[in-house]
């Protein structure tokens, strides 16, 4: 045969790109920011979000499914002490990496004991930082749900009477529902708390959910789960439109 002729091999098909991993970095010192911010760039399938104190970072996962949290102890407005302690509360699928100058007789290893997964000291090699990163990224909730309904899972849990968390993803966003025996306590949805954020929730049309068995917030939320999913299906009724109903 011509290898004139010869038929052209076929290009390989692109691969898909896995969606990137998102990193939240909390730290006071400007400088040392952007020192995280250049140093992190060779930390391939990340996207990285920065915050300067542990208000500012508690807003960034109030609107975004962070996957890793990096955080210094000593800031302003809000320590890093305090951060963690309300991540394990009320973010319990983030895993928290501690970033500190202190030494162990000084932070007598706190961070760990309210939820923190590794402590470094400052400043940390990167290359070390970032295979800590990447090994926190592999920690996976208790339960990924795909193709049932929410309130099908919130009933299995009513009846189970299961304490746990609910990230609940859509294109409206990233919301938490929080449940203590099977019962609906708390909701946050962005800048929205309790009973409108669980009905904004509640609405969302086939989302996706993870869990992790964990539920340490107060409850906000006293109706049965019951009444909840009936008036959370009469919400979703109201804002049908109008054709929808032909």
């Amino acid at each position: 045969m011509d290898p004139m002729n010869l038929p052209a091999r076929p290009r390989p098909l692109p691969q898909p790109e896995l969606p990137a991993k998102t990193l939240l970095v909390v730290e006071d010192d400007r400088a040392t920011l952007s020192l995280y911010r250049a140093g992190l760039k060779g930390l391939q399938g990340f996207r990285i979000l920065m915050a300067q104190n542990g208000a500012q970072a508690l807003d960034v996962l109030r609107q975004e499914a962070v996957n890793v949290l990096v955080t210094d102890l000593n800031m302003p407005v809000m320590d890093g002490f305090n951060l963690i302690a309300k991540v394990s509360r009320f973010y319990p699928q983030v895993p928290v990496i501690v970033m500190t100058g202190l030494d162990a007789t000084q932070h007598l290893n706190t961070p760990l004991q309210l939820g923190a997964v590794r402590i470094l000291t400052k400043p940390p090699r990167l290359t070390i930082l970032m295979d800590a990163i990447r090994a926190a990224a592999q920690f996976e909730p208790a339960g990924m749900i795909r193709g049932i309904s929410l309130n099908s899972i919130l009933q299995l849990l009513n009846w189970e009477q299961k304490s746990c968390t609910l990230t609940v993803k859509s294109g409206a966003g990233m919301g938490l529902l929080y449940l203590k025996r099977g019962e609906l306590i708390h909701a946050a949805f962005q800048d929205q708390e309790s009973l409108p954020a669980a009905y904004e929730i509640l609405c969302w049309d086939r989302p996706d959910i993870e869990f992790v068995e964990t539920c340490r917030v107060e409850r906000t939320i006293d109706l049965p789960l019951t009444e909840l999913l009936m008036n959370a299906a009469l919400i979703t009724d109201q804002r049908r439109p109008a054709s929808d109903e032909v």
